[in-house]
């Protein structure tokens, strides 16, 4: 039985069987991979004023305590600025005009919190972390050009369901693939025909998500996990302690794309990145290696993503072009690095962008600049950019969903800059809900 029908039969059981004959488009072809660096990235790491640019001398004198990297061993991307010697790979999709970088970009005001900022990064609603769906649930549920059933429409490639998909009965949690199943060795068949059943009865959230879980497992199973082989001879990077396994970031890179070429029509998938909160022995450079190791696995993650997706797709593009990503942390670190030889928490950051309608090999945001009265407090990169600006564009351009005052509630036209970081035919946003921005207290 092939992997649709295997999937179809799970649906039918429940009695939710998939209208799979719809009129698809550019848009509602188009795939969402968010990753979110968690702990708050060095973005002054990762990107770097290089010898010969203006605030050279202002990183210089503010990195004294080991977290400077030579401007030898920065990876020039024009402008005067440099990537982290270990994020190389990514000049690849850089000089193929498929990555962009987002200067001092953040919420809309300082927050130093992991636990509030992550909430309000995720959720879409800064200053209130009590909203009951993620950003990404609310998209999906919005989108007008989607079927009204799909097989599997969002995957967290982690053990638990994050903040962006919050609320989204048909997200499923797949961390380790192969261990997707009922956690029994007697009946098994028998178990799924009764859980169809029981969920098959109602709709509310529990039977929709019984019965995801349901088709999950059924599609799940049916794929060869084991047996995958990247495509174009991609390689996800391997840990430093056992050349024989994937890293933990590149294996749930690899799911994604697999899942991706399985055609199960999914359409957001979300995944983490941590070990970013660096406050002492950060590891700029391979002596101390932490966070030179944590951007090298980022790096040649997301080359080997791409590389694996660069094949052709049904409707007529290859995969990485229907395919946009974006790379996000809570926040930055501080402009100066501190006795710890690490960086204490800050207020803006880089956001990157990667794969299908992106306008790459460029630099985008207003770069507030390093001197001390151009920092936020004397202490932070200030950001310029609200992140929902990124966030609004790439739904507007990629997506085609216009409904931005139910995805992002109480952000105004009046603080929408877009950048033109994606290309694509644009829809007109639609901001206006007084009573939607009422009820999320975001007033």
């Amino acid at each position: 039985m092939q992997l649709q029908e295997v999937a179809l039969v799970a649906r039918a059981a429940a009695g939710l069987a998939p209208r799979l004959a719809f009129a698809a488009n550019d848009y509602s072809d188009n795939i969402l991979v968010f990753v979110f660096q968690r702990g708050g990235i060095d973005g002054l790491s990762f990107l770097a004023p290089m010898d010969g640019h203006a605030d050279r001398g202002h990183y210089n004198s503010l990195r004294v305590n080991g977290t400077r990297i030579p401007s030898a061993s920065l990876q020039s991307v024009g402008n005067g600025w440099g990537l982290h010697p270990a994020a190389a790979p990514l000049l690849d999709l850089w000089s193929d005009n498929s990555l962009a970088i987002v200067q001092a970009v953040g919420l809309p005001w300082a927050n130093r919190s992991h636990f509030e900022a992550e909430r309000y990064v995720e959720l879409g609603t800064p200053g209130n972390r009590f909203t009951s769906t993620g950003w990404l649930t609310r998209h999906l549920q919005t989108a007008t050009n989607l079927p009204e059933t799909m097989l599997l429409p969002a995957v967290v490639t982690e053990s638990t369901i994050r903040y962006s998909l919050l609320g989204n009965p048909s997200a499923v949690t797949l961390r380790y693939p192969t261990n997707f199943d009922l956690d029994s060795n007697y009946f098994e068949e028998q178990q799924e025909a009764t859980l169809a059943g029981i969920y098959g009865l109602g709709g509310d959230q529990l039977d929709v998500a019984g019965s995801q879980a349901l088709t999950a497992q059924a599609i799940v199973e049916a794929i060869d996990w084991n047996g995958y082989v990247p495509s174009n001879g991609a390689s996800y990077p391997v840990r430093l302690d056992d050349a024989n396994r994937v890293t933990s970031f590149g294996e749930e890179m690899r799911i994604i794309a697999q899942l991706i070429k399985e055609n199960v029509q999914l359409k957001c998938a979300v995944t983490d990145i941590g070990g970013w909160d660096t406050h002492n022995e950060q590891g700029n450079l391979p002596v101390t290696g932490w966070f030179y190791d944590n951007v090298r696995d980022l790096s040649e993650s997301l080359l080997a993503f791409f590389t694996d997706l660069d094949v052709p797709s049904p409707n007529g593009k290859t995969w990485a072009e229907r395919t946009t990503l974006m790379v996000y942390s809570e926040f930055g670190r501080r402009a100066f690095d501190n006795a710890d030889a690490g960086t204490d928490h800050g207020w803006g950051n880089n956001l990157v962008v990667a794969g299908g309608g992106v306008n790459g090999g460029q630099l985008y945001g207003a770069w507030p600049g390093l001197a001390e009265e151009a920092l936020f407090q004397g202490a932070d990169i200030w950001a310029t950019t609200d992140y929902r600006t990124i966030f609004t564009e790439c739904l507007l351009k990629r997506f085609h969903n216009d409904q931005i005052h139910q995805i992002f509630p109480g952000f105004t036209a009046e603080q929408y800059n877009p950048l033109g970081v994606f290309s694509g035919s644009l829809v007109a946003p639609d901001f206006a809900d007084p009573e939607i921005i009422f009820r999320s207290g975001m007033e």
